[in-house]
């Protein structure tokens, strides 16, 4: 970023009709729609996220945004797509934080680089990971489970949305923190997890709020602990689980926005404003709390921080547990 912002003061110094038209492009971004890639197939979580935000960022942009969605390969071939993108701003990609800041650890020869290759836009939702059992397992708390789970050692069994997952890897987490031994069992996906709990093949799983909202509603399954660093909004009853002595069980979930490289910073900022207003727009809030999700906008300065802690915190414990997923 430093070296970007020096050549461009060196053209300005030296002569400012090499700069001009880039600024000139900028102040008249956008003049076509943008494109929105989502790197899952429609209908799920990440495309229930992107969709609303794409009605409302038109508000700002005065252009549409169009939805596009690449799945496969755990969102890798978006970002693919994506970093071989010009950088002129028409063009921009979902990302959760398993996508950015876990791929890269599981996957050697990624044909991006998530540090280099894309410039954050901001975050756009802020939540974290519920552990949920069966409603008739006899246990009430975070603490009940454990001292089940370790009467019984190996006998449970723990579902997760796939190997290497977020929901993966704060099932490692719990597990270690809490000296437990729960059999892991990856799915294609969080929904035939949940498919297996209620049929009681599996005790435990660790995912979205999103996820099991419709169960717990219904009371087929039940939430033990939240964990983020505070409350669930839309679980304020629930404790988390640093509120019930482990107090370094946290695993964020949270999505947001990248661009290619060397997107200009004006129209960066005209991206960033359009995430921002379609966030905090009260149609957009309302979807997202009819889901389970809570929209939270962060700017990109700290989504590209968030981006480093993530790939910091993961990598020993994808080293440790040696997994690779090519």
């Amino acid at each position: 970023m430093m070296r970007r912002r020096t050549l461009i003061a060196a053209a300005t110094i030296a002569g400012a009709g090499l700069a001009r038209p880039a600024i000139v492009r900028a102040q008249g971004f956008p003049t076509r729609p943008v494109r929105m890639v989502i790197g899952f197939p429609p209908g799920g979580g990440s495309d229930q996220v992107g969709r609303p935000l794409a009605q409302r960022m038109p508000d700002v942009l005065g252009q549409p945004v169009v939805v596009e969605n690449r799945g496969g390969a755990n969102g890798n071939l978006a970002l693919e797509h994506v970093a071989r993108t010009v950088g002129d701003g028409y063009t921009i990609c979902h990302v959760n934080n398993s996508v950015i800041a876990v791929n890269p650890l599981l996957y050697r020869n990624l044909p991006f680089d998530v540090l280099t290759d894309f410039e954050a836009l901001g975050t756009v939702t802020l939540g974290g990971l519920i552990v949920t059992v069966p409603s008739e397992m006899p246990v009430a708390s975070l603490q009940e489970l454990v001292a089940y789970a370790k009467a019984r050692p190996g006998q449970l069994n723990f579902g997760s949305g796939g190997q290497g997952s977020i929901t993966h890897l704060g099932y490692e987490l719990f597990t270690r923190q809490a000296g437990l031994d729960i059999v892991h069992v990856p799915y294609r996906g969080s929904a035939p997890a949940l498919q297996d709990m209620l049929g009681g093949r599996i005790q435990l799983m660790i995912d979205g709020v999103n996820v099991s909202k419709a169960m717990m509603e219904a009371g087929r399954v039940k939430a033990l602990a939240f964990l983020g660093r505070q409350r669930h909004t839309l679980l304020p009853d629930l404790p988390t689980g640093i509120e019930q002595g482990m107090p370094n069980l946290i695993v964020d979930g949270w999505q947001g926005f990248v661009a290619p490289a060397r997107t200009p910073p004006a129209v960066m900022d005209r991206l960033e404003a359009s995430l921002r207003h379609a966030v905090q727009h009260p149609d957009v809030q309302a979807a997202f709390t009819a889901q389970g999700t809570i929209g939270h906008f962060q700017d990109r300065a700290t989504m590209a921080r968030l981006i480093r802690e993530e790939l910091a915190r993961w990598r020993p414990i994808v080293t440790e547990l040696g997994l690779r997923l090519d």
